[in-house]
């Protein structure tokens, strides 16, 4: 039988890194062709765009027309990437941003963080709408009802976990992650949520909710955490909801395909272009078809093909007693502080519209301009690479003590 790790190393050569890779924006305006999605359908649209650079505090920001859909909201403009704006400037410019984030969360003793996929870039896991987001390269992610209805959906979408996920596995905790975990373990973010005599939940700690899937936060130490989108590293039968070990699911998927997987290996060996890294622990496979693909079924209920990685897919929803835990850590903050996402999707905007509607102050740190800014809402805004930041923002914090 050939284990997770060694398909893994057999596997990892034709991985494409070009999405963790530094290349500075140029400041001239631009007009490129870029790919954007609106209900489904594949558009061909111009955008202009010039990255502004600097720290942007308690703004307004006007000029909204992006084409909203339910679930997939893609930026107009194309963000910035961060290595640019730390080399662009003063070598105090990540001190001046965590300097602002500290005096935002001055007096503050509930903090809550609301995490996004640019926190987990610097560990090499690609982002959606970041400045190499999947979607200004075309991709498409998968669907809920899709991967559902469509044996053929599932079949491609577990092949394609077979490569991609190895290095959203082994990806390590950044600077960012670390930096959370120390702010948590000083008492520094984190609200209580009590329960409520007409809830059956019980009462929790929660200092970061995440719209990731990586589990990173919990490996760089963070205790309280609430995975609002669920967790890619578990399995779940989508009839009767045993859930299992991925890694422990890819061995059987392994074991199982072994010789589909020695067929097609020729396919995508012929360099390290035919693979590419997607968010959520999907690559790219340039083969003709996964029909020979086969797919273990549930070792409780005996129910083929419904197995699931326990994360909400788009045009999913997520369980309702998570959505009620999110906002009652929100309503029982008193500063929300937004890390590495756009607020594109709505269950994250919705938290920072909550806590903006109930007079909860909303900082910002972010490269590029979010969904919130778009709509005019007001906020704090710190414009700075999110890792150097943190830990920035940590040994001020340190020194104040």
């Amino acid at each position: 039988m050939i284990s997770f790790q060694e398909i893994s190393l057999l596997l990892v050569a034709f991985f494409n890194h070009s999405s963790v890779s530094h290349s500075i924006m140029p400041s001239l305006m631009r007009s490129r062709r870029r790919t954007r999605f609106d209900s489904g359908c594949l558009l061909r649209i111009n955008l202009a765009f010039q990255p502004t650079h600097g720290i942007m505090w308690s703004s307004r920001c006007g000029g909204y027309s992006a084409i909203h859909s339910s679930h997939r909201i893609l930026p107009l403009e194309r963000p910035p990437d961060p290595s640019s704006l730390s080399s662009t400037h003063s070598v105090d410019y990540v001190k001046e941003a965590a300097d602002h984030l500290r005096t935002w969360m001055k007096n503050k003793t509930s903090v809550l963080c609301l995490t996004g996929a640019g926190m987990s870039t610097e560990s090499g896991i690609p982002d959606y709408r970041g400045h190499r987001g999947s979607y200004f390269q075309g991709h498409k992610p998968i669907v809920h009802h899709e991967f559902m209805s469509s044996e053929a959906t599932r079949k491609r979408y577990w092949a394609r976990s077979l490569l991609g996920y190895s290095p959203f596995a082994n990806a390590e905790p950044n600077l960012g992650h670390k930096a959370l975990a120390s702010l948590e373990e000083r008492g520094l973010i984190g609200v209580k949520v009590k329960k409520q005599d007409d809830h059956p939940q019980p009462s929790a700690v929660i200092s970061t909710i995440t719209q990731n899937v990586d589990v990173l936060h919990s490996k760089g130490g963070l205790k309280h955490v609430l995975h609002l989108h669920g967790v890619g590293n578990v399995v779940r039968c989508m009839k009767c909801g045993m859930t299992r070990d991925r890694e422990a699911y890819h061995d059987e998927l392994f074991e199982w395909n072994q010789k589909w997987l020695r067929k097609i290996s020729k396919g995508i060996g012929n360099g390290a272009n035919d693979s590419e890294l997607r968010p959520d622990g999907d690559a790219v496979m340039l083969v003709d078809s996964y029909d020979e693909m086969i797919l273990p079924g549930c070792q409780s209920c005996g129910v083929a093909e419904i197995m699931k990685t326990d994360v909400v897919f788009f045009g999913d929803s997520i369980p309702q007693d998570r959505v009620d835990l999110a906002n009652r850590a929100v309503d029982a903050a008193d500063g929300l502080l937004c890390i590495g996402t756009s607020l594109a999707v709505h269950s994250a905007f919705r938290l920072a519209k909550r806590a903006i509607e109930r007079g909860i102050p909303v900082a910002i740190l972010n490269v590029g301009q979010t969904r919130i800014e778009k709509e005019k809402l007001e906020v704090t805004k710190v414009d700075s690479p999110i890792g150097e930041t943190l830990h920035e923002l940590v040994k001020m914090m340190e020194n104040e003590k």
